[in-house]
């Protein structure tokens, strides 16, 4: 019969592994009655501490867990390259894994990650995750990238700057109907991103897809939007951007003939179009370095992260190039 885990007493008792690790302990951030039901889980099941693991357990593992949406989007990609880059420079590991946009997964993966000892978290948070999140920060530093998930620290960048210069080329090219394709609403970086447009385009007439998480979202978006008369639009995000550049391919719509578009991260894809793409540019390689950074610190001091916040800045390229008027 296989020796009982940490692992098997979480789903014997219905609580995180970071939990048991805790109430084993006798962590006082643990209730009495939860420490009392996984010691009787554990005698029951007869779990026995490895002495390996309680001699290690208050050193370091010099390695960080890493959660990401997914490796399919070419922005969590390279903001994923990024924090291993840096990772490597400073002398630690970083072991990655995905959640798939998914509360439920990204709570299997905080749990995986403290199992596994890691020295500090980053993640991008999915909202309906707080509890896991909350429950990870408790036993090592963890800090938020991309998104913000209040309380937890983030390190995110600032729409405003790139948005608001995008829009002052867009206006200053002729343009007067606009449209915007937000991420999803379900993330603050797609909330934020539609509240910063709605105040930066109060000059133009500004019309609205549905956008989402997915390219096909900002396919059917653009071509919703086609029929509103536009003559530019902006997307919220790398992927509404590729659905937006399809659709224009599609509907054989001339970038920067027929069209202007305004995409946001400055992704190889873009660059490298026959028309190369005006993007909103978040500095991808600096969320990644600043997080590894700022988390390192706080593993050294043993202290909570603090997060921070970069400026996005407006690369225009020939997709917005073209004077309408």
């Amino acid at each position: 019969m296989a020796t009982p885990t940490l692992k098997d007493l979480a789903a014997a008792t219905g609580v995180s592994i970071s939990t048991v690790s805790r109430a084993l302990a006798n962590h006082p951030a643990i209730s009495p009655a939860t420490t009392q039901k996984v010691k009787a889980a554990a005698e029951q099941l007869g779990y026995r501490p490895n002495a390996q693991a309680r001699a290690l357990r208050g050193s370091r593992s010099d390695a960080i867990g890493v959660v990401i949406p997914n490796l399919a989007d070419p922005y969590f990609a390279l903001i994923a390259a990024a924090i291993e880059a840096e990772a490597e420079r400073v002398g630690i590991a970083a072991i990655m894994t995905t959640c798939s946009e998914s509360p439920e997964h990204l709570a299997k993966a905080l749990d995986a990650l403290t199992w596994r000892q890691v020295d500090g978290i980053i993640t991008v948070p999915v909202e309906g995750a707080e509890a896991a999140l909350k429950d990870a920060a408790k036993s090592r530093p963890l800090l938020l990238i991309d998104r913000e998930l209040p309380p937890f620290p983030a390190v995110t960048s600032d729409p405003r700057p790139g948005m608001f210069a995008a829009l002052t080329q867009l206006r200053q090219k002729g343009h007067r109907v606009v449209g915007y394709i937000p991420g999803p609403q379900q993330t603050s970086t797609g909330r934020q991103r539609l509240k910063v447009f709605r105040g930066a385009s109060s000059e133009f007439s500004a019309h609205y897809a549905q956008g989402g998480f997915r390219r096909k979202d900002g396919y059917v978006g653009a071509l919703e939007l086609f029929e509103k008369g536009i003559t530019a639009i902006v997307a919220g995000d790398s992927m509404m951007t590729a659905g937006a550049l399809a659709a224009c391919y599609n509907a054989g719509k001339a970038i920067g003939e027929d069209i202007a578009l305004v995409g946001y991260d400055d992704l190889n894809l873009f660059r490298l179009q026959p028309v190369p793409i005006s993007v909103v540019d978040q500095d991808m390689a600096a969320l990644g370095r600043l997080a590894v950074q700022h988390l390192t610190k706080a593993i050294t001091h043993n202290a909570t992260p603090t997060g921070v916040k970069i400026p996005t800045s407006y690369i225009p390229r020939v997709s917005t190039a073209r004077q309408f008027s």
